[in-house]
C-alpha cells in the first residue's frame, strides 16, 4: 500500500509541473480560477487585511491561511497541500473499509483505497487547485471516529467540515441517527421516524461537539472580519446562481433570471426535492449498518439537484463511493456501461460550454439540455447504485 501511496502522489506532482506549463502556452488554463482567487486572498491575509478583500473570495478564511506558503514560498504549494490531503484520504478509506467489514481481507481494503487513489478525476480536481480535498479529509475523519464511538470528536470535526464547506451539514441527521438509540420503538415507518429524533447521551456528544466548533470558529471569524465574513462564506451560497460554468439542471431559469432578485417561492421549490430527499435517505438508511450508503446517496442527492454544480463537486460522492465498494453487487459490464453514460453526458456538456466561453457563441440552449442529460445520468447511476446495494451482513 505505501509504494501505491507514493506512486499516486508522484503523479499528482507530475500533473502539478505539467500545469505550469500549459498555464503558459494555452489558453485553456489548467489550474483552476478558484486557486488563484485562494492566492489573492492568502496574500491579503499576510498584509494583515480581510482575505474577502479579493473579489469572489467566497470561502473559509482558513483556506486563505492555510495557502499563504503560495506567495512566500511556492505559487503551487497549495496544490501540493491539495494533493496530500488526496493521498490521506485513501489511507482513510482503508482504515474506515476495515472497520466496517471487520471480516475483509487486507486486499479488499486495499482495493476500496487505490479506487480513490487512482481515480482521474480525484487526481485532475486536486491538481488544479481545487479545495475539496479538504472537506472530503474532514467528511471521511468524522465518519471514521463514528465508527471508533469517539462521538464528540466526530461531531467537532463534522462541525470543522460544514465551516469549511456546507454540504456536509446534509449528513447531519443521517450520522446522528446511525447512533443507536436506547429504545425500541418498534419496525414501522412511524416508530422510525420517532426513533431517528431520540436524543440519547451519544447523541448528545455527537451533537456538542458539533455546536461546539460551529459556534467557535464563527464566532472567531465574525471578531475578525465582521459581517462580511457572514455574507460571503455563507449567505452568499444559498442566493449563489452560476450562468457560465454550470451542469445544474436550472442553469438556463438562472440565465434567463439573472438580473431579477430572487423570488423565496423560487427558492423553495428549487430546494424542497433535495430536502425531500435527503431526509428520506436518512429514514431508510440512516443506521449504523447503512451509514455509508446513506452518506453516498445524499452525496450524490446533493450534486445532482444544486442549482450550482462544477467539477469539483464530484469529489462530495466520489470519496464516499469506495466505501460503500463491497456492499455493492454489480458487474463490470453494468459499471463499464454506467460509467460510459456518467462520461459521455458530461463530455456532451463540455463542448457547447467550451464554445460559449471561448468562443462567444450563443450554446446557452445546448448546454442546459446537456445539463438536463447529466442529470438523468447521475439519477440512472444512483437508481442502479440502490437496485446493487446488498449488504453483506444483516443488521443484528
Amino acid at each position: 500500500m505505501l509504494a501505491h501511496l507514493g506512486i499516486g502522489l508522484t503523479a499528482r506532482l507530475l500533473l502539478i509541473c505539467y500545469a505550469e506549463i500549459q498555464d503558459k502556452v494555452s489558453e485553456v488554463q489548467y489550474t483552476d480560477i478558484d486557486y488563484k482567487v485562494f492566492t489573492d486572498a492568502a496574500r491579503h491575509v499576510l498584509k494583515s487585511e480581510s482575505p474577502y478583500d479579493r473579489y469572489t473570495y467566497r470561502y473559509t478564511p482558513l483556506i486563505a491561511y492555510m495557502l499563504t506558503p503560495n506567495v512566500f514560498f511556492h505559487p503551487a504549494w497549495g496544490k501540493f497541500l491539495f494533493s496530500i490531503l488526496d493521498v490521506i484520504v485513501a489511507v482513510l478509506i482503508k482504515r474506515i473499509v476495515s472497520l466496517q467489514y471487520p471480516k475483509a481481507s487486507v486486499s479488499l481494503c486495499e482495493k476500496c483505497a487505490l479506487f480513490w487513489l487512482y481515480n482521474p478525476l480525484a487526481i485532475v480536481i486536486s491538481t488544479r487547485g481545487n479545495g475539496d480535498s479538504l472537506a472530503a479529509v474532514l467528511v471521511i475523519l468524522s465518519i471514521l471516529f463514528l465508527k471508533k464511538e469517539n462521538y464528540f470528536l466526530a461531531g467537532a470535526i463534522h462541525g470543522l467540515a460544514i465551516h469549511t464547506r456546507l454540504y456536509p451539514i446534509a449528513f447531519s441527521l443521517a450520522m446522528y441517527s446511525s447512533i443507536p438509540s436506547q429504545f425500541d420503538c418498534g419496525k414501522n415507518s412511524f416508530s422510525k421516524l420517532i426513533n431517528l429524533f431520540i436524543p440519547n447521551f451519544k447523541r448528545l456528544q455527537l451533537v456538542l461537539g458539533c455546536v461546539v466548533m460551529l459556534t467557535c470558529l464563527t464566532l472567531l471569524f465574525y471578531k475578525l472580519y465582521g459581517f462580511t465574513y457572514l455574507d460571503e462564506s455563507i449567505l452568499f451560497h444559498l442566493r449563489r446562481r452560476d450562468i457560465r460554468h454550470n451542469f445544474s439542471v436550472y442553469f438556463y431559469q438562472q440565465y434567463l433570471s439573472y438580473f431579477i432578485s430572487s423570488n423565496v417561492y423560487q427558492r423553495v421549490l428549487t430546494i424542497a426535492p433535495q430536502l425531500i430527499l435527503l431526509f428520506n435517505f436518512s429514514l431508510l438508511y440512516g443506521s449504523s449498518r447503512h451509514l455509508l450508503f446513506c452518506l453516498l446517496c445524499q452525496a450524490i442527492v446533493l450534486v445532482a439537484y444544486n442549482s450550482v454544480l462544477t467539477c469539483q463537486y464530484f469529489i462530495w460522492f466520489l470519496s464516499l463511493l469506495p466505501l460503500c465498494l463491497p456492499d455493492l453487487k454489480i458487474g463490470r459490464q453494468q459499471c463499464a456501461t454506467l460509467a460510459f453514460l456518467w462520461f459521455a453526458a458530461q463530455l456532451a456538456w463540455l463542448l457547447p460550454a467550451y464554445w460559449l466561453e471561448f468562443k462567444g457563441r450563443n450554446t446557452f440552449m445546448y448546454i442546459w439540455l446537456q445539463g438536463i442529460a447529466f442529470f438523468c445520468a447521475n439519477m440512472a447511476v444512483l437508481a442502479r447504485l440502490i437496485r446493487s446495494y446488498q449488504p453483506i451482513e444483516k443488521e443484528e
